[in-house]
């Protein structure tokens, strides 16, 4: 960073402010440290001008505030670059929310005789502010300079603020644009390595909110036998609602979206002729604009993709959403439309196989059970035929032999139809969050001997993420690993049962992808083993 020089005459030379000007254009669009570069920013601003000191404020995209990100000069502490602005928007007046307000720059040069000016450092005889514009016009911030020399500041140093300012306003709209970029790359990975329709709805609204700033989002997806959008996902207060069809197709501003199968942005929405206020994430009177995409398939609308912002406080800051938001929303829209349908191609896959596997089971089942009727009727034919004989000790004996071999029958048939039961209750599977340290304990106490030699370690990582599973399905496959490490090693053996992130190294030489986290159990014992060819 440069030094800079306060009552300087002019500020730095113009061939010198030319050129770090060029060098801050150039750095905005190459890749870099966004803050880095608002401190060098404000640093050349500062020597621009020949001010005594400067700051840097950004508008929080949510509620229209400015808040101070960088400071430059005398007097300067984190308590006082807090308390800057906060006086100002108390008293609803200061030269930079004026600049804020109105996207124009303004020079004060006695700031004692000024309307907007609102004393915070003693100092001050005079003051220049610009606004950092974004794409739409409003002011996304401000960077303004103090002086204690009164009428220190002229049309000339105005005019290369403002110039920094567009550099400013440049290198943050690429830093965006790379974020959008990197988040967008992330969703079309996330998106396709689920194929858990409920999970991929939870896994749309996270990676939108890496996206795209909003107050809530909902998922609804498209019923065809009943022609109504069923609340899928949402992570507000509409959560509590997911399951409920709200909307038919054609009815209300979402139902439009998916009857036409056309994004739509409104501001305002409650002021709309297709608005119905039927399913809202906000109170009406807080909602400020709606922002809605179809999820398209290959051919139809799979449902809707909406979100919604609040009012802001301050009265001048817009909180529409913009044409460029419409267009990422309904990228996303298209990518989740595809992600949907590949989880459903998936879906109707397994249930082929499922079927396969029902019909092959069944034909073997048939002929089993037709084997053991045949065996039944032939041992009570002999019964029956015995019975007429009278009850000699031999026909005693052949009775009982009868009746083993009936109950044999019996119980190979109750096994055929457990098989069938376990086939159809493993297809089913039914996800919910769940601690799966909580499954890991669950199981050892359960299955692990009161009074085994085995020797039992623990060592859970606590800090692991929920899970999606099926907590009683995974809960036997721990219990059937727990036995076969008591059963299958040497007394006084150990078994060690241990929970974590895997490491993103170990993920490369698993073949598992890159972008998502995975959960490592492990029980470790000194059994024999499986050998390989098995």
């Amino acid at each position: 960073m440069s030094t800079w020089a306060p009552h300087s005459e002019i500020g730095c030379p113009a061939e010198d402010f030319l050129c770090e000007l060029n060098a801050l254009f150039v750095r905005s669009v190459r890749h870099g440290e966004e803050d880095a570069f608002l401190i060098d920013a404000l640093d050349l601003a500062m020597r621009a001008v020949g001010g005594d000191r400067a700051f840097l404020a950004l508008v929080e995209q949510r509620t229209g505030e400015l808040v101070v990100v960088h400071t430059v000069g005398l007097g300067w502490t984190p308590e006082t670059a807090r308390l800057r602005l906060s006086l100002a928007q108390e008293v609803g007046r200061g030269i930079t929310g004026h600049v804020a307000v109105t996207a124009l720059p303004y020079r004060s040069d006695d700031v004692s005789n000024d309307p907007y000016y609102v004393a915070y450092f003693r100092d001050v005889r005079s003051e220049v502010a610009v606004p950092i514009l974004g794409v739409s016009g409003q002011s996304i911030g401000v960077i303004n300079v103090e002086s204690a020399v009164p009428a220190r500041f002229t049309p000339l140093h105005e005019q290369r603020l403002l110039a920094i300012g567009q550099a400013t306003a440049s290198a943050l709209r690429v830093s965006g644009f790379r974020a959008r970029e990197s988040a967008l790359i992330e969703i079309g990975n996330n998106l396709t390595t689920t194929f858990d329709i409920d999970a991929l709805m939870v896994k749309v609204l996270e990676v939108t909110e890496e996206v795209l700033r909003f107050e809530d989002c909902t998922v609804f997806l498209l019923d065809p036998l009943s022609n109504r959008l069923t609340l899928s996902a949402s992570r507000g207060i509409l959560a509590a609602r997911v399951g409920e069809s709200p909307y038919a197709v054609g009815e209300g501003v979402t139902g439009w979206v998916a009857q036409y199968g056309q994004p739509i942005r409104l501001e305002n929405p409650r002021k709309d002729p297709r608005w119905r206020g039927v399913c809202v994430e906000l109170p009406q009177d807080e909602l400020a604009a709606m922002l809605a995409v179809p999820l398209l398939g290959r051919d139809r609308v799979l449902g809707v993709l909406r979100m919604v912002r609040r009012k802001s406080p301050h009265a001048w800051f817009s909180n529409a959403f913009s044409e460029g938001e419409e267009r990422i929303l309904a990228t996303i829209g298209r990518q989740v439309g595809t992600a949907i349908e590949n989880a459903r191609s998936y879906e109707r896959l397994v249930q082929t196989e499922r079927m396969a596997a029902w019909g092959e089971l069944s034909a073997r089942a048939a002929h089993m059970i037709g084997n053991r009727t045949f065996a039944l009727k032939g041992d009570l034919n002999e019964l029956g035929f015995l019975l007429q004989e009278g009850l000699s000790e031999e026909v005693l004996a052949e009775l009982r032999d009868l009746v083993r071999s009936m109950k044999l029958g019996v119980e190979r048939l109750e096994e055929i139809l457990r098989e069938f039961r376990d086939f159809v209750v493993a297809t089913q599977i039914s996800r919910a969050p769940c601690d799966v340290n909580e499954v890991v304990r669950e199981a050892v106490a359960e299955t692990f001997p009161k009074r085994s030699p085995i020797r039992l370690e623990f060592a859970l990582d606590d800090g692991l993420p929920q899970l999606r599973c099926d907590r009683r399905k995974l809960g036997r496959a721990f219990s059937e690993l727990i036995e076969n490490a008591v059963s299958f090693q040497p007394e006084e053996g150990t078994l060690a049962v241990t929970s974590s992130l895997l490491p993103r190294g170990e993920r490369v030489v698993n073949g598992l992808g890159q972008s998502r986290d995975y959960i490592a159990i492990e029980f470790r014992d000194a059994g024999p083993g499986v050998p390989a060819e098995e």
